[in-house]
């Protein structure tokens, strides 16, 4: 995950505007959402638009970040609560939530990469997985670990779990239903995970 360069007060405003423009048209229309459409949602104009994000890949690579590292900021925070149990539980209905409202802009990363792919014409690059989705991988390990950790050492949850079990459920999981399904897989998911 990178940090975007730091901006003017109006710079700053229309990117913001953007990104949320972005998820909002996207989620709304799909990955065929154009990129004048989203700035028309921003209320900026196309150069504004290039400027800051030369690519519709770029544009959404920029919104998925800002969404994971608000995920990992989270755990964070999480972390230096007194209940370790309640905060890895908390935190995992929160991954939920990401996943489940994620969908459609992870699918367009998802076909923006591919495209760029094709055009690369990458014979190693159709099963490797993009530098960026590895990273915000990574991200969500290392912010989740310490939240198992301390619910592990508090009794709340089985030493037996490891984090690449417990979020790869967590994930399937969210995939597994709607938005309104997945928070009641997760409450049957986390019932398996407490300790008898």
């Amino acid at each position: 995950m990178t940090s975007p360069p730091p901006l003017r007060a109006d710079a700053r405003r229309n990117r913001e505007r953007l990104m949320a423009a972005a998820e909002s048209v996207l989620n709304e229309r799909g990955v065929t959402a154009s990129l004048d459409d989203i700035a028309k949602a921003a209320g900026v104009g196309n150069a504004t638009l290039y400027r800051h994000f030369p690519s519709r890949e770029q544009l959404i690579e920029a919104v998925y970040d800002q969404r994971i590292r608000a995920l990992c900021e989270r755990a964070t925070a999480l972390a230096a609560t007194p209940e370790p149990g309640q905060a890895l539980l908390t935190w995992l209905h929160k991954l939920v939530v990401h996943i489940t409202t994620s969908r459609v802009l992870a699918e367009a990363f998802d076909a923006e990469h591919k495209s760029s792919a094709d055009a690369a014409d990458s014979e190693d690059s159709e099963d490797a997985e993009p530098p960026q989705i590895a990273a915000w991988h990574r991200a969500i390990f290392a912010a989740a670990a310490p939240l198992l950790a301390a619910a592990q050492d508090a009794g709340a949850v089985r030493r037996d779990l490891d984090i690449v079990e417990l979020l790869s459920l967590t994930t399937a999981v969210a995939r597994a239903g709607g938005p309104a399904r997945a928070d009641r897989f997760l409450g049957v998911l986390l019932d398996g995970v407490v300790p008898r």
